[in-house]
């Protein structure tokens, strides 16, 4: 079902570092992570030509890619960085898509996964104001709470000398006298190819707002996810397309994972890694496919089978196999390589060590 005829790409910009969060795109929220809670939303949009996520994180990618949205691209390094804007990435991701499937868009939309309280009335809206107004863009804004008005906030020098960030805040006594601002709340933006292309803005020369009236969260920190969590338990809403988290199966490193690393490789001093032996038997008890992989022994011929077993039980660490014979060395990599956080995340589960 088209709008008005024009083509229309939706792009979910996730990358994968986080100051805040880390990996906050894959934080769960009511069972799903926050990137594929857009991808649930986009699947109920029945307007949309083709919603893509921009991305640098391989684990990122695979859960978007399981929540409906397409990955035709990697973004790149240069793109990635806390310090890029978003008309770089929403240009990047509009020529790379056409580039993939030959398409001309005419309108782009961004749905940032950390604003998952949004509606799919919301986005619709958002993109029918900027058809009918024909204006650059129009973003999603939420009413500022008097509390928070820019008349009323201060600033403090280096000095710790008090003074109003703007000097028309000494004449307000009331209130009443103070003009209703808005702030983004992140739920939905859209705008026209020239708008992006051309001017490179995200605003444009001439823009609109949908104004939402209700709770809207924008995640940065913990505790925005638990706020997000509450709204959504008051109201009783939940994602309109819901599929419990696939059971991964995964390989996990012993020393310096489960044991306390030690000296001279004697495996038989290490103590247990409490935390990390709790996020393994919770993704163990959530259906995860355990495997425990060691390079005990590979340098030295020495068989630590024994030992090994014996610590795992002693420390009711929860495991499918164990496997020894992993190679020695300074560094592993790969391209699936996560932490038990992070994999916690892709199972849709909270850490069980942050969230007791």
């Amino acid at each position: 079902m088209a709008l008005d005829g024009r083509r229309i790409l939706v792009v979910v910009p996730a990358r994968g570092g986080s100051k805040g969060i880390a990996l906050k795109n894959l934080q769960p929220v009511a069972g799903r992570p926050l990137v594929a809670h857009a991808g649930d939303l986009v699947a109920t949009l029945p307007w949309v030509d083709r919603a893509v996520v921009s991305t640098d994180h391989l684990l990122i990618r695979e859960t978007a890619m399981e929540a409906g949205l397409q990955a035709p691209f990697m973004r790149p390094e240069h793109l990635s960085g806390d310090r890029i804007g978003d008309v770089d990435v929403l240009r990047h991701a509009l020529t790379a898509t056409e580039a993939d499937d030959g398409s001309h868009y005419d309108i782009v939309v961004m749905l940032q996964p950390t604003s998952p309280l949004r509606r799919a009335e919301h986005v619709t809206a958002t993109v029918e104001k900027l058809i009918h107004d024909g204006v650059d863009a129009v973003w999603t804004v939420s009413p500022t709470d008097t509390k928070s008005h820019p008349l009323k906030q201060l600033r403090v020098d280096g000095d710790g000398r008090l003074d109003y960030y703007d000097p028309r805040g000494a004449e307000i006594i009331a209130r009443q006298q103070l003009d209703t601002v808005y702030h983004r709340n992140g739920v939905a933006y859209a705008l026209t190819r020239a708008c992006l292309l051309d001017a490179g803005s995200l605003k444009g020369a001439a823009a609109a707002a949908v104004v939402i009236d209700e709770p809207m969260v924008s995640i940065d920190t913990l505790a925005d996810l638990a706020e997000v969590e509450a709204v959504l338990a008051a109201r009783g809403d939940r994602p309109a397309v819901v599929s419990a988290p696939r059971p991964k199966r995964l390989v996990v490193d012993i020393d310096g994972v489960l044991a306390e690393a030690v000296a001279d490789l004697d495996y038989a001093q290490a103590g247990p890694m409490r935390d990390n032996i709790a996020r393994v038997n919770a993704l163990h008890a959530a259906g995860c496919t355990i495997v425990l992989f060691t390079a005990r022994g590979s340098a030295t011929g020495k068989d630590w089978s024994d030992v090994t077993r014996q610590q795992l039980e002693r420390w009711g660490v929860r495991y499918h196999e164990l496997k020894f014979g992993k190679p020695p060395a300074d560094y592993y990599i790969d391209d699936r390589l996560t932490t038990l956080t992070q994999a916690l995340a892709l199972c849709g589960l909270g850490d069980p060590v942050t969230h007791s």
